[in-house]
C-alpha cells in the first residue's frame, strides 16, 4: 500500500481492496490465483464521498502533528485491509458476506457499513467483523464502541496485531493513556512496532509521569523516524523532568539550529537556562525571541523579571509595559505582580510607569480585583514618595468602594498614624482587626500605637491576641518587652 497518494480516497480504495484479495485468496488457497486477484482488486476505485481522515484531533492538541499526519492516516485507513498470513481467517460463507454486502459498504462510507458488521459481529463469527466494527466506529470518532470492538476481536484472538495496535491508537485518542500503555507494548513485541507506535507510547509514559520509559520510548521512536521534531522533544521534555538540564540543552541546540524560526524551541531553552540558574543566558533567548517579533506576553513578563533579578529596572520596565501592550487586558494580574515586585524594591518610577499602562490598557470587563490592587499599589508608592493626601485620597475612596478591603484599611491607618491622627489611626485599625486573615497584623499595629501612648497594658493585652491568632517569634520577643515596660510602670504607679 505504500504508492497510495497520501489523505485521498484512494487510500480506501486500496484497503478495500486488500479485503477482495484476502476473501479470494482464502476460497482459492492458491498463488497464482491471489496474484490474479490482487491486481483486478487494485484497479478499482472507491467512491467520491469516502472519507479520508480519520478520528482527526484539533490543531492545538499535542498530538495533533503526530495523529493527523497524512501517512499515519492513511496507514489507519489502510487498516480496513486483511493480512491473511498473520490474523483470523473468515469462512467461505463470512468472505461471501464481506465481499458482496460489507466491502461495497465500506467502499462508500464506513459509517453505513456499521449496521450490516453489528449484525454479522456474533460471538461465533470471525474476530475480523469485529475488528473492522472498531475501525468503522474509530473513524466516525465513536471512540467508545471503537474500544469496546477492538477488545471483542481480541478476546477471540488475542495476537491479533493490528486490533492490538488500533485498541492502543484508539485508547490515547480518548485520553485513556495509563489503559494505552499495555496495548502499545503488546504491539510492539508482536513486531508491529513503528516510529508511531513508540512516540505513542512515549507520550503516554509522560502523561503517567514515567519520565525513564517515556526517554526509553522516544528514543525507539527516533530510531525509525530519525527527523521527527515532536519525538526529538518529547526527549527533551523527559531530559528535563529528570534534571539532565545538560542533555536536554544539548538536543535544544540541535534543534534551534535545525528550525531557528519555531519559538517554542528558544522559549523552552530559556527555561532550562533559568532551571540551571543560568539567567543571563535565557535573557539571550528571550530577546531573540523578541526580535523575532515572536514573544509572547509571557515571555516578556517573566523576561522582565529576569531584568528584574540582574538588577535592571529600566530593562525590566520595558520588558513589561512590551508584555502588557502584546495583550491588552490579558495578563493584568501577572503584571500587577511585577508592579508589586518593583514597589518593594524601591523601583517606584517603574513601578508607576507599568501601573499607569495596566490601566490604560484595561478592558471594560476586567475584574474589580485587578483595579482594588492597583489602586492600592498606587496608593503605596505615594505614600513612599511623601505624598500623604494624595495617597489618603485614593485609599479612602477606595474603601467608600471595597469598605472590607484589609489591606486599604491598614494603609489608611498607618498614613493617619505618620500624620498625628490617632484616632482615625486606631479606627482603621480597628475595622481590619475584624476581617479574617488580617486579625494579627491589626493587633500589633493597634498594640505599637497604645505603646507609643504609654498604655502597656493594653498593649500586651491586645499582643496576647494577635499571638493567639498567628504566634509568630518576633512579636513574642516585643510582647515580652512591653510586658516589662507594664510591670515598671505599674511599679511607678503603685
Amino acid at each position: 500500500m505504500s504508492t497510495i497518494p497520501k489523505a485521498t480516497p484512494l487510500g480506501l480504495a486500496a484497503a478495500l481492496a486488500g479485503v477482495l484479495v484476502c476473501t479470494t485468496a482464502l476460497a482459492a488457497d492458491a498463488k497464482p490465483s491471489r496474484k490474479r486477484d490482487r491486481s483486478a482488486a487494485e484497479a478499482e476505485l472507491p467512491a467520491a464521498n469516502a472519507p479520508t481522515t480519520f478520528a482527526p484531533l484539533p490543531t492545538d492538541h499535542p498530538l495533533a502533528n503526530v495523529w493527523n499526519d497524512p501517512d499515519f492516516t492513511r496507514r489507519l485507513i489502510g487498516s480496513y485491509g486483511f493480512q491473511s498470513d498473520r490474523e483470523p481467517r473468515l469462512t467461505p460463507e463470512e468472505q461471501v458476506l464481506y465481499r458482496e454486502k460489507i466491502v461495497p459498504l465500506l467502499r462508500e462510507d464506513p459509517a453505513k457499513a456499521i449496521p450490516a458488521l453489528a449484525e454479522a459481529a456474533t460471538p461465533t463469527a470471525s474476530a475480523l467483523f469485529d475488528f473492522t466494527l472498531g475501525n468503522a466506529h474509530f473513524q466516525g470518532e465513536d471512540l467508545t464502541n471503537a474500544i469496546v470492538h477492538f477488545e471483542k476481536a481480541l478476546a477471540k484472538f488475542p495476537d491479533f496485531l493490528r486490533a492490538q495496535k488500533n485498541l492502543a491508537f484508539a485508547l490515547v485518542r480518548a485520553g485513556r493513556y495509563d489503559e494505552a500503555v499495555r496495548p502499545l507494548a503488546r504491539t510492539a513485541s508482536l513486531g508491529g512496532a513503528d516510529g508511531k507506535v513508540f512516540g505513542l507510547l512515549g507520550f503516554a509514559y509522560m502523561n503517567q509521569n514515567r519520565w525513564i520509559s517515556a526517554e526509553a520510548a522516544y528514543k525507539q521512536a527516533l530510531l525509525f523516524e530519525p527527523d521527527n521534531t515532536d519525538f526529538k522533544l518529547g526527549v527533551v521534555k523527559s531530559y528535563i523532568s529528570l534534571a539532565n538540564y545538560d542533555a536536554a540543552l544539548a538536543m535544544l541546540d540541535e534543534l534551534i539550529q535545525q528550525f531557528p524560526e519555531r519559538d517554542n524551541f528558544w522559549a523552552l531553552q530559556a527555561n532550562v537556562y533559568i532551571q540551571k540558574e543560568q539567567p543571563t543566558r535565557a535573557i539571550v533567548n528571550f530577546e531573540v525571541l523578541r526580535r523575532l517579533g515572536k514573544a509572547s506576553p509571557a515571555n516578556l513578563l517573566l523576561l522582565g523579571d529576569l531584568y528584574l533579578a540582574q538588577e535592571a529596572p529600566a530593562l525590566a520596565l520595558e520588558a513589561y509595559l512590551a508584555g502588557v501592550e502584546a495583550a491588552p487586558g490579558k495578563n493584568a494580574q501577572r503584571a500587577l505582580r511585577a508592579a508589586e515586585i518593583l514597589v518593594s524594591r524601591g523601583s517606584l518610577p517603574e513601578a508607576r510607569a507599568l501601573l499607569a499602562r495596566i490601566q490604560s490598557t484595561a478592558t471594560p470587563d476586567a475584574p474589580p480585583a485587578d483595579e482594588l490592587r492597583r489602586l492600592k499599589l498606587e496608593a503605596r508608592i505615594a505614600l513612599a514618595e511623601g505624598a500623604g493626601d494624595k495617597a489618603i485620597a485614593t485609599l479612602e475612596a477606595l474603601l467608600q468602594k471595597y469598605p472590607s478591603d484589609a489591606e486599604a484599611l491598614l494603609l489608611a491607618g498607618d498614613h493617619y498614624l505618620r500624620s498625628g491622627d490617632r484616632d482615625r489611626a486606631l479606627l482603621r485599625y480597628e475595622g481590619a482587626a475584624r476581617i479574617e486573615g488580617f486579625e494579627a497584623d491589626a493587633l500589633l499595629k493597634q498594640a505599637q500605637l497604645q505603646v507609643q501612648a504609654q498604655k502597656y497594658t493594653q498593649a500586651v493585652e491586645l499582643l496576647r491576641k494577635a499571638q493567639k491568632a498567628k504566634p509568630r517569634d518576633n512579636v513574642q520577643r516585643y510582647l515580652e518587652r512591653v510586658e516589662q515596660l507594664a510591670l515598671r510602670s505599674r511599679s511607678s504607679a503603685s
